[in-house]
């Protein structure tokens, strides 16, 4: 009993500096905007931070899950109409509005992950895409349009506030910082707790060896609707971010160009941890910022994205771990030849 509790102090002690640095690093990341002056920067940070989120969306799916999801537009899109249409038409605050968005975003991709699990990655990655497609023409029939507002989309003026930010708050890049920065961190903490659980750990075995885990006698299916629930509801969260943000719901929302932004983010920072597609969006955001200003905007980000993917083919956070962990591994073996020479003498 006595090497348990000790065993367990010492996990609990293994586990306190990494959570207090975490804690700092959030703390820290809140004051942001008194360092960085330039709203255009920050507001380029904010749009990092909200394409980060559907990011590591596919990503944590596509790491648990071995399922690429190319239609994830189906539910950042779906999450930012319905925090709209919940605004204008049901004459929600913003708070309860939010509140809906994410409860019925989440049911929706339960109810959609029990149909499309069972299929294999590609018919798989097809499925969410023909979905997201499906919305996009859903939202422009004109018999919806009083509630969609079809091509036009609709334009949000939403009453009360969101955790204390008015609406002329949180449409500026200062205003909404703290905002997106929780609620990113957020996500990357449940992300990276639901990866290292249980849960996790059957997902990835699962994903090696479908067919051995379901002879062993464990229910291969109701853990990969969970994945895809989790996964549709951080997408939600992405969506609406995007409608507190820019007031604005359109059908280029649920376009597969605005999915693929996250799907190229992801495959350029790597799927092997939760900080991998957040640098991903991170970088594409910037290289979109800097082609842009060169007229050949397509030309090259196609050169670049293809340039990152040859080099790094884990993404680039995988090529960074996989370093360090060849770094450590030499380290730790210099060490015991050094400590095996004394030994000798």
């Amino acid at each position: 009993m006595a090497g348990a509790a000790s065993a367990g102090s010492t996990k609990g002690a293994g586990l306190l500096k990494p959570g207090l640095v975490v804690a700092v690093l959030i703390v820290l990341g809140l004051f942001v905007p008194s360092v960085l002056k330039s709203t255009f920067y920050l507001g380029l940070l904010v749009n990092a931070i909200t394409l980060g989120i559907a990011a590591l969306a596919i990503g944590f799916l596509a790491h648990q899950s071995g399922l690429m999801m190319f239609g994830a537009a189906a539910f950042t899109g779906s999450a930012t109409y319905l925090f709209a249409i919940a605004v204008t038409r049901f004459g929600w605050n913003a708070m309860t509005a939010a509140v809906f968005t994410l409860v019925a975003a989440t049911l929706l991709s339960a109810v959609i992950g029990m149909l499309v699990v069972r299929a294999r990655p590609l018919p798989f990655a097809m499925l969410t895409l023909a979905l997201a497609q499906m919305l996009r023409s859903m939202v422009m029939i004109t018999d919806f349009r009083p509630i969609t507002g079809g091509d036009d989309g609709l334009a949000l003026n939403f009453s009360g506030t969101f955790f204390g930010l008015t609406q002329a708050q949180l449409s500026k890049p200062e205003g909404f910082w703290p905002v997106a920065w929780l609620a990113l961190c957020g996500v990357m903490l449940l992300a990276w707790a639901v990866g290292r659980s249980r849960t996790g750990s059957v997902l990835r075995a699962i994903r090696a060896n479908e067919e051995r885990m379901r002879f062993s006698g464990f229910n291969t299916y109701l853990p990969r609707v969970l994945a895809f629930t989790l996964s549709g509801f951080i997408a939600a969260v992405s969506g609406l971010l995007t409608g507190l943000y820019t007031a604005f719901a359109s059908p280029e929302l649920l376009d597969f160009a605005t999915g693929g932004n996250g799907l190229v983010s992801t495959l350029i920072g790597g799927v092997s941890t939760v900080a991998g597609p957040v640098l991903g969006a991170l970088l594409y955001v910037i290289g979109q910022d800097q082609f842009g200003a060169t007229g050949h905007l397509e030309l090259l980000t196609g050169l670049g994205v293809v340039l990152v993917i040859v080099a790094f083919p884990e993404g680039i956070m995988g090529f960074i771990r996989n370093a360090m962990a060849r770094l450590f591994k030499r380290g730790a073996a210099a060490g015991a030849k050094e400590g095996s020479g004394h030994a000798a003498r």
